[in-house]
């Protein structure tokens, strides 16, 4: 990973107007595995192989997993000591409910861009800026649409940010 930018694996990810997270997973060697013993709804670690796994609860939903596994990705591109740390870290209900609050965190930050384009979250920032607004563009982009098809969570997909400091923000992570 360390030759490979977020940027670059963001874009080598890409297709259409999304970005594939399995193809991100499928690169950084991350594993994905379902446990039904699991106490939280997701935990990342770092398993007795050495190799990185995030732990889903197999009664979720398809779009919290697909939800889940962006945040957990962006943990350990932020945090990897954290991922490697004994028990590595967990979600539960509780993080998914104060999603909005966290969404100038870097973690959200990077998890959103995990999975949406720069120039969707352009276009869905703005039209979600101005979904009350009269005046509008030439071609609107169906914000309510884009959301309502996506893999993930409505409330997730809310909290893009289109701001050049979460760009710095990729461009200077750690690479592992």
């Amino acid at each position: 990973m360390a030759s490979l930018s977020i940027s670059s694996l963001i874009k080598s990810a890409t297709v259409g107007d999304v970005v594939d997270l399995k193809i991100i997973c499928k690169t950084l060697n991350i594993g994905l595995k379902m446990d039904s013993e699991l106490s939280d709804l997701c935990k990342i670690e770092v398993d007795k192989n050495s190799r990185v796994v995030i732990w889903l609860d197999p009664k979720l939903d398809k779009k919290t997993k697909f939800t889940l596994v962006a945040i957990a990705v962006a943990e350990y591109l932020i945090h990897p000591a954290r991922v490697s740390a004994q028990g590595g870290v967990v979600y539960d209900m509780f993080f998914l409910k104060e999603l909005n609050s966290k969404k100038r965190s870097k973690l959200i930050m990077l998890a959103t861009r995990l999975v949406i384009p720069e120039i969707i979250i352009e276009k869905l920032s703005d039209a979600l800026d101005n979904q009350f607004s009269t005046s509008g563009a030439k071609e609107k982009f169906n914000a309510d649409s884009y959301i309502a098809n996506s893999d993930y969570l409505p409330e997730f997909m809310r909290c893009i940010i289109k701001e050049s400091t979460s760009m710095f923000l990729l461009e200077n992570l750690p690479t592992n």
